[in-house]
C-alpha cells in the first residue's frame, strides 16, 4: 500500500471522527459538511506534497 492511501485512510479516519463529533454534540449538519470538505481539501493537498516523488534536475543524466 502507498504512503499517500495510508495518508488518506488517515484522513477518512478524521473525516469520520468529525462526523460521529458533530452528531453528538448537535452541530448543525451543514457545517459539519463544510468541515469534512475542507478537511479533505487540506488532506489531499498535505498528502500529495508529502509523499509526492521529486523529478530530477534536467541537467543530470539518468541514474543506471
Amino acid at each position: 500500500m502507498s504512503n499517500f492511501m495510508i495518508y488518506m485512510i488517515g484522513i477518512i479516519v478524521l473525516i469520520v471522527a468529525l462526523f460521529i463529533a458533530g452528531n453528538t454534540f448537535g452541530w448543525p449538519q451543514s457545517y459539519v459538511l463544510i468541515g469534512a470538505v475542507i478537511l479533505l481539501g487540506i488532506g489531499i493537498l498535505a498528502g500529495v506534497t508529502s509523499t509526492k516523488r521529486r523529478d530530477p534536475p534536467a541537467g543530470d543524466p539518468p541514474i543506471r
